[in-house]
């Protein structure tokens, strides 16, 4: 990439990021796309930043522009221009991970960002529509829920005090009530495995987590299933 391009392309994300990230912790920065464009990211944080490009118009755009730099001036990304660059990175417009960026304020859950949807009460409502809703506090707990495929992932976390928190995980056939038996769940930290439970509950809980970035990865015996991120901060 030349100097100018990339000096384009930043300027042009300055510009977006102005503009539209009136939640600018929920997106990557100029330095962290910076240095995934130039390979320079580890595993976890890569592997982060290709789900929410799945998800995020803003910031599929961005790399877009990266693989397009005639389309640098465009105020409007043209759909194709985004399909594209989303194949470069091998994803589908559903995204491959479920994410969750929260903020723990003393007992309180913030929600910053969720692509899954939130139970509130006993209705299920789709993330987007509760920040339409202006409801993103929650007093103990949020329970996140989505679907992968032929399985429902259901992921509890828990505020302990401001300081850590919990996270259960529970993985039910989508079609039917019966749960997921022989299922392993590994919580992954800086590309280090951090703790690796195999359930025939189809449940797994990890307790006392400092705050920070985390990957979940659910696995059968025979294939991954499905990715969690985790971004939880104070």
């Amino acid at each position: 990439m030349s100097d100018k391009t990339e000096g384009l392309i930043r300027a042009v994300y300055r510009k977006w990021k102005k503009s539209h990230f009136r939640e600018a912790d929920a997106h990557p920065d100029e330095e962290t796309f910076a240095c995934f464009l130039e390979g320079r990211l580890s595993t976890e944080e890569s592997e982060c930043l290709k789900a929410h490009l799945a998800v995020c118009d803003d910031c599929a755009g961005i790399y877009a522009l990266s693989l397009n730099a005639e389309a640098a001036e465009l105020e409007e990304v043209p759909r194709e221009l985004l399909d594209k660059a989303r194949a470069a990175l091998s994803l589908k417009d559903k995204p491959s991970a479920l994410e969750a960026f929260l903020r723990l304020k003393e007992n309180i859950l913030e929600i910053i960002k969720a692509n899954g949807d939130i139970l509130l009460g006993q209705e299920l409502v789709p993330a987007a529509l509760l920040r339409s809703r202006e409801i993103k506090d929650f007093k103990d707990e949020v329970i996140i829920l989505k679907d992968f495929q032929d399985i429902r992932l259901e992921v509890k976390i828990e505020n302990k005090g401001g300081k850590y928190f919990n996270v259960m995980l529970q993985a039910k056939h989508k079609q039917a009530p019966y749960i997921l038996k022989d299922l392993r769940v590994t919580l992954i930290k800086d590309d280090l495995e951090l703790e690796s439970y195999l359930s025939d509950t189809g449940m797994v809980s990890f307790e006392h987590i400092l705050l920070g970035k985390y990957r979940l990865e659910i696995t059968s015996l025979e294939n991954r299933l499905a990715s969690v991120i985790l971004d939880v901060k104070a």
